[in-house]
């Protein structure tokens, strides 16, 4: 079975509708940990519950996990994005349009997107967002955990037909806190994506960090490595 996946559209998506300057280059940051298998075994899907913010906080009582985003950073309510378009921005968050209408309906049916945060404002130079999302892996049982997931990402980006400059690494592994994800790192010119994933109660949890300057990259692990992923389930 194809998966159309919410991280295939969301790393091949490189614009956001908005300049980004070329920055210079930032210190480079800690290397991941090896690859390693385990990360939560898929299991079949649950009832989604979309989640509640408080504050900079983003708790979700169906995947058992919540995480704090700095003071600084925005986070929209879920009509901001219909706003924006009518105010003339278009922040592609994800264009589920280019897959095609087999695709499209596909994905509308698996992917949801739970929270997307900002940096800064749209139009801002080099700004960088944090996508939350999750595909329902529970109809695809080639997907174990993941690596299992990340993988068939990166087969799809190998196979689709990319621009020249867009570069897609392998897949790796990386502890955050007590968390360890899978993750993937795309590029096209200045701007950047990584994609952590780890995969519980039948979804693929995907945190997607589109940035331009490493600090943002730093800040995005930070939230990831401070949050809670083992509360308790009723």
């Amino acid at each position: 079975m194809k998966v159309f996946a919410a991280a295939f559209v969301v790393l091949l998506t490189v614009s956001l509708g908005f300049s980004q300057k070329q920055s210079a280059p930032e210190e480079k940051l800690p290397g991941s940990i090896p690859v390693k298998k385990g990360t939560e075994l898929r299991t079949a899907a649950v009832k989604l519950d979309p989640g509640s913010v408080t504050g900079r906080s983003y708790l979700n009582p169906t995947l058992s996990f919540q995480v704090t985003f700095p003071d600084s950073w925005l986070i929209p309510g879920p009509d901001y994005e219909a706003y924006m378009k009518s105010a003339g921005f278009d922040l592609h968050t994800i264009n589920s349009d280019a897959l095609g209408p087999l695709a499209k309906k596909q994905f509308d049916k698996n992917v949801t997107v739970l929270l997307t945060a900002y940096r800064s404002m749209p139009g801002t130079p080099d700004n960088a967002f944090f996508i939350i999302a999750t595909e329902n892996i529970s109809g695809v049982p080639q997907i174990k955990d993941a690596v299992d997931y990340v993988d068939v990402i990166r087969q799809s980006l190998l196979k689709a037909r990319l621009p020249a400059n867009f570069k897609v690494s392998e897949t790796d592994a990386e502890k955050l806190g007590a968390m360890q994800f899978a993750f993937l790192d795309t590029s096209s010119g200045s701007q950047k994506r990584r994609l952590y994933a780890t995969v519980r109660k039948g979804y693929a949890v995907l945190f997607t960090v589109s940035y331009v300057k490493d600090e943002d990259l730093a800040a995005a692990r930070n939230v990831l490595a401070t949050g809670d992923f083992f509360l308790p389930t009723d």
